[in-house]
């Protein structure tokens, strides 16, 4: 460049010697030609540097245009959003999976900061967390998710979220819609219950609690069923809260219309050896069974006759540790005795309730899958 700038003076000194003396053009030419030479030895390089430069940044942005390479700006970017007003029960699980649009197709990784304890996002920026400390009832605020490209390009979404209700000690359980035995997909959860449980005062065990008579159910601990609906719960006793066992009744006592249910039941990696606990009605209407059971460890049939004046249903426990699964089936055909077509009769649909006085109704699906999930004791948070 500095002889490009030493030129520029030669050139205009040799033109006003070329308007000043036009007789000594031969002697003007030859410094002028040397000129020119020295000044395209100077530029050509110039040249071949800017075009070999702009090639090179062509061919980068015609690799991130195409999404082939790492991204620096404007081709990636979040797509999903938290809701503002970002709500959870406690107890229930909370889920939000983070979406991106673009034309980045590298490594992308999630991470979380000011997250209430517990809250995990996965590779696959699915945020997911229970409330299960009394000290998690508020408004958590600015938890940030960060998503960063494998140039260190970072994006970031802010959100509050909010914990309502009031601490409940118990087990909890999570509910799946679906075959959730052997794997678990996330985005099949319905939703929590936690267990009832007696006290101190009014001690009963599990068949005790049924309490059996006239033909029908009389729950001292539990919900209020409806006649409408299959009614689903969990239960254990207060000390002996490693112990749970399924109820589960149809119509209620007095108010139901003639029905004619019929169900699988299948348990899966139980620490305790489950059984029938209670039978309503007679043995022949929820059994063990020792055949049909697939690659589960143990299946029962639920075939339940009932008349308007009366309810019916079963106990089925104790299930115990953190990893049991039941997965109850309740359309197609019997896979236990190959015959059967299992059926909810009348019923809308089953009805799951909890200690903390919620419920919720499965909807229409045609199966479901109940698994621990953790325990809340309200007095150490």
């Amino acid at each position: 460049m500095k002889k490009v700038l030493n030129i520029i003076p030669i050139l205009f000194f040799s033109f006003t010697l070329i308007s000043c003396s036009p007789d000594n053009t031969e002697e003007i030419h030859e410094p002028l030609e040397k000129a020119g030479d020295t000044v395209d030895d100077v530029v050509d390089p110039v040249a071949d540097v800017v075009d070999d430069t702009a090639d090179v940044v062509n061919d980068g942005l015609e690799e991130l245009t195409s999404g082939g390479g790492d991204c620096v700006t404007n081709c990636i970017s979040i797509s999903s959003s938290a809701s503002e007003n970002a709500t959870v029960a406690f107890g229930q699980s909370y889920q939000y999976q983070v979406t991106t649009s673009g034309t980045y197709s590298g490594t992308v990784t999630y991470s979380l900061s000011n997250q209430p304890d517990g809250m995990t996002i996965s590779s696959s920026g699915l945020v997911e967390w229970t409330p299960t400390k009394a000290s998690d009832i508020k408004t958590h605020s600015n938890i940030t998710i960060s998503l960063t490209t494998a140039s260190g390009y970072v994006l970031t979404e802010a959100y509050d979220l909010t914990v309502t209700g009031t601490c409940t000690t118990g087990n909890v359980l999570a509910i799946w819609s679906g075959d959730q035995r052997t794997s678990t997909d996330s985005s099949n959860l319905l939703g929590n219950v936690t267990a009832y449980t007696d006290n101190s005062s009014s001690v009963k065990t599990a068949s005790q609690n049924y309490n059996f008579s006239s033909n029908s159910v009389n729950l001292t601990h539990g919900p209020t069923p409806t006649a409408t609906t299959g009614n689903v719960f969990f239960y254990n006793q207060y000390d002996n809260t490693t112990h749970l066992y399924l109820f589960y009744m149809f119509g209620v006592k007095g108010n139901s219309s003639a029905d004619n249910i019929k169900i699988d039941i299948f348990a899966d990696n139980n620490s305790s050896t489950d059984a029938v606990v209670v039978a309503d009605d007679s043995s022949g209407e929820i059994g063990k069974q020792s055949s049909g059971c697939g690659s589960s460890a143990a299946c029962y049939k639920g075939r339940h006759v009932y008349t308007s004046a009366n309810s019916d249903g079963g106990v089925i426990g104790p299930f115990s540790g953190t990893n049991y699964r039941i997965f109850i089936d309740l359309g197609g055909t019997s896979t236990i005795d190959g015959s059967s077509a299992l059926t909810l009769g009348n019923l809308d649909s089953f009805k799951y309730y909890s200690k903390d006085g919620t419920s919720f109704a499965l909807g229409v699906v045609d199966n479901f899958t109940v698994g621990f999930n953790t325990s809340v004791d309200c007095s150490s948070n």
